[in-house]
């Protein structure tokens, strides 16, 4: 899978994705246009990109849906752009056809026979709307290569991802391309060969902070970059790129991150594509003569193990030793006393659950699995925490140590925070503040409050006090200020008690 940087018609973004080693950029000819051409001569792709760059071009469909343009504005703008793509088709790797919704399905079906062949349709993409059902996505596959999917489709249709599976495994050369479409959630989902997107143009546009940080793709919005950005100086600088002029705000710094996040998310999208296809999958069964139906999502994409039903069926009984507990949780027994139908008290042994302190997780899928100590391909996790807490002692020694794992978070922070110039660093009066909210918790276990409260309401006349303590009440109003000690008090409860 290839991450597409589109907006490449401007010069100023073209020198930034070559510069910055992107090597698959898109075209949009309709900006293209609205810049302007040059008058004097052509406009070639060979005199402006790099041989090892693979550009590929989109009709600006998109755009010219949302404006009113004739009939035959529209007809002499689709002759244009093809009279482009075969000035330039030496150096196009793929076209999107002109999706030019106001020119009508079948003026579409018409240039898809005529123009798309002419100029080659294992380059040239068609493109799927989301309102012609998974029926015409199917429809689509069987006569062309190359299908263009939306980002929105991929957002909106849940089932996509199942349903593209099953049509790819029909069809297993053809290829599915994301415009607008660079989630790594929908990567991951539907199966595409390509995805373009234009958010990395997002810190030079909205001061956004796109960053890949070891393991995923995260992005901050504007107001959070003094408290993000210091997180990954590393990285950065590990990246080849300049920390100072990203906390500075340099655009074109904060756009080199951008772009160099995408390609290790590709790589990395790549690796785990690669990684599975050493580890063959189970097949599936669906109990049927043919294969799946591109509504099937049961099989995710592969292909069905179609034995007869009377296979499925047979099931051989596991021998009781080879049968365990779910290792989510421990068990543990205790002796509880019931009573039986006649009332008598029996012993029975109740089950507990417990916390399992026993690792399932496998080397190989492990999250730290690059940087752990202890990796050994195919084995299980080599460490445990047995953790129990069950008393006040316990939960207090567990709270300390956390205290301690924070303290030395906020000193190493303070120490990185030094290194740094001494710029105050949110994320250090952070973890400040989480430090102390810790110690407060544990302050709070440590303290032995005994007290006792007393609510009493009376709506009679007579009063609460006449009520507990009948007609000896009327002595509180005989002392004078209403002030009595505490021997006149117990005297008085005294005597009440006594009647």
């Amino acid at each position: 899978m290839n991450i597409v940087f589109m907006g490449a018609e401007v010069p100023s973004h073209r020198n930034l994705l070559t510069n910055a080693g992107a090597t698959h950029v898109s075209i949009n000819y309709f900006r293209l246009v609205k810049r302007g051409l040059p008058k004097t001569k052509d406009y070639l792709i060979s005199e402006r990109f790099p041989e090892d760059v693979k550009v590929y071009v989109d009709g600006g469909g998109h755009n010219i849906n949302d404006l009113n343009m004739t009939q035959r504005e529209l007809e002499e703008y689709a002759a244009d752009y093809q009279d482009w793509l075969i000035l330039n088709e030496d150096r196009i790797v793929m076209a999107t056809e002109l999706d030019a919704r106001a020119l009508g399905q079948n003026w579409i079906n018409h240039q898809r026979r005529t123009f798309g062949e002419d100029f080659g349709l294992d380059r040239y993409s068609v493109v799927w709307h989301q309102d012609s059902g998974h029926t015409g996505l199917y429809a689509l596959a069987e006569q062309y290569p190359n299908i263009a999917i939306l980002g929105e489709s991929i957002e909106d249709d849940k089932s996509l991802s199942s349903r593209s599976r099953a049509i790819l495994n029909q069809f297993p050369d053809l290829q599915f391309h994301g415009i607008a479409c660079a989630k790594p959630d929908n990567l991951r989902q539907v199966p595409l060969t390509t995805a373009s997107t234009l958010s990395w143009l997002s810190p030079m546009m909205r001061g956004e902070t796109i960053v890949w940080d070891g393991t995923r793709l995260v992005r901050y919005q504007k107001k959070q970059k003094d408290q993000a950005r210091p997180r990954y100086k590393a990285i950065i600088e590990k990246a080849g790129l300049d920390f100072a002029k990203i906390m500075n705000d340099d655009s074109n710094e904060i756009t080199k991150l951008a772009i160099w996040s995408y390609l290790q998310l590709e790589n990395s999208l790549n690796n785990k594509k690669s990684n599975l296809n050493v580890i063959p999958e189970p097949l599936l069964s669906d109990n049927k003569d043919e294969l799946d139906t591109p509504g099937s999502a049961e099989t995710r994409g592969v292909t069905p193990d179609n034995r007869g039903t009377e296979v499925r069926k047979v099931s051989a009984k596991r021998d009781p030793e080879d049968v365990s507990i779910l290792p989510v949780f421990g068990v543990t027994t205790k002796t509880v006393i019931e009573k039986d139908e006649t009332g008598r008290d029996i012993f029975r042994d109740a089950p507990i659950i417990e916390s399992n302190s026993t690792s399932f997780r496998q080397c190989n899928t492990c999250f730290v699995a690059a940087n752990c100590p202890a990796f050994k391909p195919n084995n299980s996790c080599a460490f445990n925490l047995p953790v129990e807490l069950k008393t006040k002692d316990q939960l207090k020694a567990m709270l300390n140590t956390i205290i301690e794992m924070q303290v030395g978070r906020v000193a190493f922070a303070r120490f990185a925070e030094e290194l740094n110039g001494g710029y105050p660093d949110p994320n250090t009066g952070q973890e400040i503040d989480r430090l102390f909210k810790i110690i407060g918790e544990v302050k709070k276990l440590e303290e032995n409050r005994e007290f006792i409260k007393i609510t009493a309401e009376r709506q009679t006349s007579g009063g609460v006090l006449s009520q507990l303590f009948g007609d000896r009440a009327s002595t509180l109003r005989e002392i004078p200020g209403g002030v009595i000690g505490e021997e006149e008090v117990t005297k008085i409860i005294s005597d009440s008690l006594d009647k």
